[in-house]
Parts: C-alpha cells; structure tokens; sequence
C-alpha cells in the first residue's frame, strides 16, 4: 500500500472509530423515533449529533459532512447514517471511499452514500418560508434533455415561481430553492453524477410544463446516446 493509500486508510478508520464511539446512544435514538411521545427529542438529538460526526469527515475530507434519515431507511434498519458532499462533485471520490471503509454497524443502523431522493410524498407536503410568503416544493417543475456539452447527462430546465426568489440565490434568482427540490426529489448521487446544465426560468403562475422533480428519476436513469 502506498503512503497515501495508508494514510487514506487511517484517516478513514478514525472517522468510524468517531461513529462508533456514538453507537449506543444511535441505537437509542433510533428506538426513540418510533415512539411520538419522544420522537421530537429524539429527532433534537441527531440534529445536535450531525455538525459532530460531520467534524469528524472533514478531517476525511474538507467538502464531506454527515445527516441522518429517519424517514426513509432502508427494511431492516430504523435510521441511516448518511455521507454526503453537499452537491460538491469534488467531495463524490471521498463520500464513496470513507463509506467503502465502514465497519460493520449493529442491526438497526444503516449507512449510505448520499442523500437518497426523499419519498415523493415527503416533497408534496414540504413548503419552505421565503419572506413570509410560502413556497410548495411541489410547485416548481422541471424539463430534463440530453446534454449536448457533458456526457451521458441531462440539463435541467426548471420552471420556479417567483416567490421562491431569495438573497441567497446564486447566478439566477431563484436557484437555492430550485436546487433543493431538485435534490430532494432526484437524490445526491443523481445530481452530480447525471445533471449537467441547470436553467431557471421565474414564473408568475403554477407552470404547465414540466414534471415534479421526483419524476426525473426515469428519465435520469435512461442511458443518453451517445
């Protein structure tokens, strides 16, 4: 093994040795969040929990941080501990090694690579507070076609209304609320790995065109010719 295939390694290890430290009271939480009476206190302490594992990644590397998903675990497990780059595409490589390196966890918990794409019923029930006025993430509709400029991808024409315009929006006015929907209903690993161009065009009333963005997922996953 080379130096940096060792230190890789070791950097990895540490990071689990973190997570495993933390096991017992994971185990409670998850139990916890099967029960209404203590699932909100339940779900405070995995918020708490987060930014500290997410420490821990960075030290793995610098674009990684850690999330949970009580909602959607996969059969078998009652909550999964998820890696995720925040959309960075330089972070992916890493996500995917610190995650290969995982030691085996007991029943119950789960980890992945990723934010998985939330159900589709979580989205039509999400709204998000721009300004006081409220934004359906339901409501903003996307178009997807072959990407003439990257490689088996697809760009994204997405339709916004606007009131989901914030002071945080990057490049075009509403691309911070546009983008979460987008990752919500497609997932992580499809964003950066099968999106190329992404447009926003505002809107003034619900658009016709277009499909929520859970819908994407077929269209995403068809090989594009080449």
């Amino acid at each position: 093994m080379s130096k940096g295939g060792a230190l890789t390694k070791a950097k990895a290890a540490k990071f689990w040795a973190v997570v495993q430290g933390h096991v017992k009271s994971l185990q409670a939480t998850a139990q916890a969040l099967s029960d209404p009476a203590t699932r909100d206190a339940a779900t405070q302490q995995l918020y708490d929990l987060a930014p500290v594992l997410g420490k821990a990644a960075q030290q793995f590397h610098k674009e990684l941080g850690v999330e949970f998903n009580p909602i959607s675990p996969p059969e078998g497990s009652q909550l999964e501990i998820l890696v995720t780059c925040d959309g960075n595409r330089s972070g992916a490589d890493a996500v995917r090694e610190l995650v290969a390196a995982a030691p085996a966890l007991p029943a119950g918990l789960n980890v992945r690579a990723f934010r998985p794409p939330m159900p589709p019923e979580v989205i039509q029930a999400s709204e998000v507070e721009v300004a006081g006025k409220s934004v359906k993430l339901s409501d903003i509709r996307y178009v997807a076609a072959p990407s003439a400029q990257h490689a088996e991808c697809h760009d994204i024409q997405c339709f916004v209304p606007w009131q989901a315009v914030t002071p945080q929006d990057r490049g075009s006015p509403g691309s911070v609320i546009a983008m979460l929907a987008l990752g919500h209903g497609i997932g992580e690993e499809r964003l950066l790995e099968k999106v190329g161009e992404v447009r926003i065009e505002l809107t003034f009333k619900p658009a016709e065109q277009g499909v929520p963005s859970w819908e994407l997922i077929p269209v995403l996953d068809q090989a594009v010719a080449a």
